[in-house]
């Protein structure tokens, strides 16, 4: 293993800017489960950081190992040093620097998939893409004002998936007024009431928690919510966006 130069250093420092992610079209991977996630999807995965010390336990000799099977070049330093280019508090010593895939541009009137408008903050994000996963869904639908998915907080909430489903740009109006959009709302009807959701083809829109849906398209869908016990006002957005994917796919499969 090389030690890794002064200049990768310092572009790990720069990825922490969403512009830098998108100008060198690179972005971060903290956390040792995420880093496998990444060796075993389709992105490329560009070089791996691995802490002198740390390289010598058990997992960060797996993560060392993986990267040998793919023809990755794996750089060290000390661990210190690799834990001041992480972002997360409390850090393994490992990072990764993967390409990710540009945004896919889909119709989406065909499968189900989550919309995300102007959903701030990382942890929410990645939790709705990783609930994304786990649940089936073809996509995830990155709208206006959300942060990018390639936050290195939302890739480690994602627990890796969003190396695994599809990120799809925004569709244009004329494009959305097309399909089936069952808009998250906490006033909506119970999800479980809503003809709407019984189709087999939906995109589950969910918004800012304090603003909500854009009204360009929370005009165009019908509002859904997952009933609460009385005097509770509302579930966060990742909470609430899990449910409703959960019952909306469970409905699919015919569970009463």
């Amino acid at each position: 293993m090389d030690r890794i130069s002064k200049s990768k250093q310092r572009l790990a420092r720069r990825l922490r800017s969403r512009r830098t992610r998108e100008r060198e079209g690179l972005a971060l991977v903290e956390g040792p489960g995420v880093i496998q996630e990444a060796l075993r999807s389709a992105v490329e995965v560009r070089w791996v950081i691995v802490g002198e010390e740390y390289g010598i336990e058990e997992s960060g000799g797996a993560i060392v190992a993986a990267c040998g099977e793919r023809g990755v070049e794996v750089l060290h330093a000390a661990d210190s040093e690799v834990r001041d280019l992480c972002t997360t508090d409390a850090p393994r010593p490992v990072l990764a620097c993967v390409r990710p895939p540009p945004l896919e541009s889909r119709m989406l009137r065909r499968g189900r998939y989550l919309m995300a408008l102007g959903v701030q903050m990382p942890g929410n994000l990645g939790t709705l893409i990783r609930s994304a996963w786990a649940f089936g869904l073809d996509g995830v639908v990155i709208g206006e004002g959300t942060v990018d998915p390639w936050n290195a907080k939302v890739v480690r909430a994602s627990a890796g998936a969003v190396f695994h489903l599809p990120l799809v740009d925004e569709p244009e109006g004329e494009a959305a007024a097309r399909l089936n959009l069952l808009c998250a709302d906490a006033a909506g009807a119970p999800v479980a009431a809503v003809e709407e959701a019984r189709a087999r083809d939906w995109v589950l829109v969910v918004g800012n928690e304090g603003s909500g849906i854009a009204s360009a398209f929370g005009d165009l869908g019908r509002a859904v919510a997952v009933p609460l016990a009385e005097g509770v006002e509302s579930l966060n957005v990742a909470m609430a966006g899990s449910i409703l994917m959960y019952e909306l796919t469970r409905r699919e499969g015919g569970a009463d």
